[in-house]
């Protein structure tokens, strides 16, 4: 049980400890005995309707100009964990680009601190124990909880694939479905999987344009058949605040089970946050 703790604090670095741990290993068995998938390279692929209704979002966000203007942000709020007792505890969120960001959650024998500084972070337990992070959770926690400056990073890298999947029915509502999916050479991705393994969904509301939720997989293993586990971000209560629509509600779920809710009351844009806010 320590050794799948330890796994799951490298891939759920925020909610892996919150997480109902009897239907998470329940989920993982079933992950195992599921059939397998091949993969293949393919094009990149560039769907006008995809980035019609993506110019849409960042327009509903505050625009392209206006979000490209934040060099950081500071959030605080409540964490929910989904434990026994359901924890609720204070919470600083801090993030600089796509690639710096900390959370920091007030427990009672101390800080828990998560960090992503590159494509590398760490996870130091209130007892002072430090982790690393896998790198496939530290680039999915990259502005976390803003997630239109990933999607502007994906639309404006030609390497990256935007389909668009259709209207579905997603957690009960109609939502487009948007899938980001990075092309890699056959250098860079022998195995032709690299791509599929990191591919990203946005569900996007129709009638607000505002994004619901980010679907992806997490993998624990490396190989051709790891067909991984499903992992969700869902965002909500969407406020304006100084001219940015942001979510202060956000939900993280693996395998439909929740590891945990935050709820933000207040964020602070370009308040001068430094490479020390993330020293790891």
């Amino acid at each position: 049980m320590k050794t799948f703790r330890f796994l799951l604090a490298q891939y759920l670095p925020l909610g892996y400890a919150g997480a109902t741990l009897l239907g998470l290993l329940c989920s993982i068995g079933l992950w195992l005995l599921a059939p397998k998938t091949a993969f293949a390279q393919n094009p990149v692929q560039r769907d006008p309707q995809a980035l019609t209704i993506l110019a849409q979002t960042i327009k509903a966000g505050g625009g392209q100009e206006l979000l490209l203007s934040i060099l950081d942000f500071t959030e605080t709020g409540t964490i929910t964990y989904n434990w026994a007792d359901s924890v609720s505890r204070d919470i600083t969120v801090k993030s600089r680009g796509l690639h710096q960001f900390r959370i920091d959650v007030d427990l009672p024998k101390g800080t828990r601190t998560t960090v992503v500084n590159g494509e590398s972070g760490s996870l130091k337990d209130e007892d002072g124990q430090t982790r690393p992070i896998y790198r496939q959770s530290a680039n999915d926690l990259g502005s976390f909880t803003l997630p239109y400056l990933p999607l502007i990073a994906a639309m404006q890298d030609s390497t990256t694939s935007i389909v668009y999947e259709g209207l579905v029915t997603h957690n009960g509502a109609s939502a487009y479905d948007i899938r980001f999916q990075r092309v890699y050479t056959k250098r860079q991705d022998p195995h032709g999987n690299r791509g599929e393994r990191e591919a990203r969904d946005f569900y996007i509301d129709p009638k607000t344009l505002l994004i619901t939720a980010i679907f992806d997989r997490i993998h624990f293993a490396n190989g051709q058949h790891d067909a991984g586990v499903s992992h969700e971000v869902l965002y909500s209560n969407y406020q304006h605040e100084n001219g940015i629509t942001a979510p202060l509600t956000i939900v993280e779920t693996v395998q439909d089970v929740t590891g945990f809710t935050m709820k933000l009351s207040q964020v602070t844009f370009n308040a001068g946050l430094a490479d020390s806010d993330f020293a790891r």
